[in-house]
Order: C-alpha cells, then structure tokens, then sequence
C-alpha cells in the first residue's frame, strides 16, 4: 500500500494521525507514507494544527509518526507539489491523499492523476464552518467516478497561485479557519478512504458538510464521460 499526503496544515497535520495508525495496525501487506509540504510549522499555526515543534511540515510530522508506528516505512518531500516534482511524488497504483487550500494544486494534482493507470485520489477542502470531500478511482486506465474537476470548473479554470508562485506577502495571509472544521475534513476523508479502499466502494463521491446546520451531504456523481 503506497499512500501520499500531500498538504500537512490544517487538515493534513490531523489526517496523517489518524490514516498511520489504521494502516499500521489494521494493513498486514506492506505499506509506505509519503509526506509533502513546503511549509514550515510556525507559532501561528498551533490553534488549529497538530504538531509537536517547528520546522518544515513534512519532515516534523514524518519524525512524529515514525516513533509511533513503526510497521510504515515514511518518505519525505520538502517541497510543494507542482508539474516539474509530481512524476516523482505520485507513481501509479499510489492512494493520494490531496489535502491543499489551493485550486491551482488541486488541478495540477487531478490532471496528473488522470494520466495514471491505477489511482485513488481523495481531495478535502473547506471554508470556515463548511467544507467537501471529493474522490476519484482510476482503475486499469478507465475513471470509475469523477475527477475533481467534473463538477467543479473553480479547480479546471482556477484564478489562484501555487504557494510556490507567491510571495512571501501573499504566504503569510492566510484565510481564517476554524480547528473543528479541519478536523470534520479530515474525518470524512477517512470515511472516504474506508469505504473506496477498504471496501472497494465508490458510489458517493463527494461529501459536503455544515458544522452550522450540523448536516452532511453524501453524493451520488455520475461520470460525464462514459
């Protein structure tokens, strides 16, 4: 089992937790994590992000998870994911766990994975109190469900920059987010994850939820292009 987080802030610093200790202890084969981020940890970032010091992202939460599951073999990648680095950040018959709080990734990311001959890419998002989680299945070089940009021309056409592509101005303005509804991102792409690896179940493939009205929303998507 190859598994990639890419994004360790605010949803991924709490999914890669919880995803390690599932595989460790519940996954006999085989099995490696890599983690990816160019960012650092910061005092900013403890409201809402687990982690245990400051540093860059990826190589601290690695530190972390290999002192306590030690049946995965962890892999880092000090960068942010981008066109020229993702040939060598996601091989085919990978899972993708695509936690970013950009469209601009989210596309390079999904068209990429459309070229893979076997992937499981599980993308979460959110805005303050709501959020999604979408899923996409390439299996023998045919989509069982959707990809990320199907229903949603924001990430096909998106207006953003890569963090690579901002300044360090742009890096430090961050949009405010809320600790529970990470956290309730992070939940549902377990779920997520559960049901299409686990399970092998692909039937909904997006979830929406709203902390506010306290309601989630799980969606049947059919593929436009069978």
């Amino acid at each position: 089992m190859r598994i990639v987080i890419v994004g360790l802030g605010g949803i991924g610093s709490i999914l890669a937790d919880k995803i390690c200790r599932y595989i460790n202890y519940s996954i006999k084969e085989k099995k490696s994590v890599t983690l990816v981020d160019g960012d650092i940890y910061e005092p900013k970032n403890l409201e809402r992000q687990e982690f245990s010091q400051f540093g860059n992202k990826a190589s601290i939460k690695a530190r972390e998870l290999e002192i306590k599951f030690s049946n995965i073999d962890f892999n880092v990648v000090e960068a942010y994911v981008n066109k020229t680095n993702i040939k060598n950040i996601i091989k085919s018959d990978s899972i993708v766990f695509l936690c970013v709080d950009n469209h601009k990734s989210r596309m390079i990311v999904n068209n990429y994975c459309k070229k893979l001959k076997n992937v499981i890419l599980i993308s979460g998002g959110n805005e303050i109190t709501d959020g999604n989680v979408q899923l996409y299945v390439r299996k023998g070089g045919e989509d069982l469900s959707p990809d990320l940009c199907t229903y949603h021309p924001e990430i096909a056409n998106p207006i953003d920059k890569l963090p690579d592509e901002m300044s360090c101005e742009e890096l430090s303005q961050s949009e405010p987010q809320l600790y529970f509804t990470n956290l309730g991102v992070s939940t549902l792409m377990c779920w997520m994850f559960y049901n299409s690896v686990v399970k092998g179940n692909y039937s909904k493939s997006e979830v929406y939820f709203d902390i506010e009205t306290m309601t989630t929303d799980a969606k049947t998507r059919s593929n436009k292009n069978f």
